[in-house]
């Protein structure tokens, strides 16, 4: 799943100019004031076109509710969920594979989460046991070890479903694909900027995935907020400590476009996580190491140019020991 940082650098086209990575909407931070900031540094021409990607929003897509009125007139909607719609309006063969797949996902994450669930629960367990730490602390690596080698498996039976389907379906190579990639890459002509916004971020993956993937955003400067910033990453990472349902343990839930590498990406993490619960916060950190869990709350945001994260305005990370800290420049 990695792609080398040298390829990233050189300007490979499934990668960016320029990554931003925003928290869900509110705080001081707005999609007008970083647009205005990229220009002024240069990295986008004064003026340049934004193609607008809303398909997490599904039914409800639509550009204006992400763009300020100010930058209306240089927005282009791209459409992707309507699109994908019409393309199984068009194709039934393939959406009836399309769905097909995604039952057989869900039978897969249901037994994950069982199976996740013990292991959690063991290791927390194990963390509250006193006695002989010289003891107890290679159980307990153990124990955490056993959660990772489950999330990995987890993950490569994900791949392999859908490479099985897109092995079998070929989707890219189908009438109906095709003709609505066409009309995208048409309004893309000359676009410099995608807003990548958030929503389902299971709605959102499947239609990056469905119009090219990372070639769909290569070699333009990026800003993608919330569920938007988690589709961009190596591994997407669902979580909710008390859902209203009861106790929740962060899953893995599928492999990203693998463009955002080294971050978990956790929106509204502060209404979501049991911060104040540092041997969960450490669980999880330890769980996706050296990868760093981004706590991307509402007015926060990190930055990529080139090979190297930093944060900007206070945003933060989990360490190991479960605190909140700062996100610094990280290579």
């Amino acid at each position: 799943m990695r792609v080398s940082r040298r390829r990233r650098a050189t300007g490979d086209a499934g990668f960016p100019s320029r990554l931003v990575l925003l928290g869900p909407r509110g705080g001081d931070l707005a999609l007008i004031d970083v647009v205005w900031e990229l220009e002024a540094s240069g990295a986008l021409s004064p003026g340049a076109r934004i193609g607008a990607i809303t398909a997490g929003w599904r039914d409800r897509e639509a550009n204006e509710g992400l763009i300020n009125p100010r930058l209306a007139d240089r927005v282009v909607d791209l459409e992707l969920y309507r699109r994908s719609d019409r393309i199984a309006e068009a194709d039934a063969e393939l959406a009836r594979a399309h769905l097909e797949s995604r039952n057989r996902l869900r039978a897969l994450r249901r037994a994950y989460n069982l199976r996740l669930h013990g292991l959690v629960e063991a290791h927390r367990r194990l963390a509250e046991l006193r006695g002989d730490e010289t003891v107890l602390a290679a159980e307990r690596e153990e124990a955490l070890e056993a959660i990772r080698r489950l999330d990995a498996r987890h993950l490569d039976r994900v791949v392999e479903i859908r490479s099985e389907f897109e092995g079998r379906m070929a989707p890219g190579e189908r009438d109906a694909v095709r003709s609505q990639r066409r009309e995208v890459n048409a309004r893309l002509e000359g676009v410099e900027l995608i807003v990548l916004e958030g929503g389902h971020v299971s709605n959102l993956l499947s239609r990056l995935r469905l119009f090219g993937g990372r070639e769909l955003l290569g070699g333009r400067t990026v800003i993608a907020r919330s569920a938007g910033a988690m589709a961009l990453t190596e591994r997407i990472v669902l979580f909710h400590d008390r859902p209203p349902w009861g106790e929740g343990n962060p899953e893995v839930f599928d492999a990203g476009l693998g463009i955002a590498e080294g971050i978990v990406a956790l929106p509204h993490a502060s209404a979501r996580l049991a911060l104040d619960d540092r041997t969960r916060g450490a669980r999880l950190a330890a769980r996706f190491a050296p990868a760093s869990c981004v706590l991307l709350d509402p007015g926060r945001r990190i930055d990529r140019a080139g090979d190297g994260w930093s944060g900007v305005d206070g945003a933060e990370r989990l360490d190991l020991m479960g605190r909140r800290v700062l996100f610094r420049q990280a290579a």
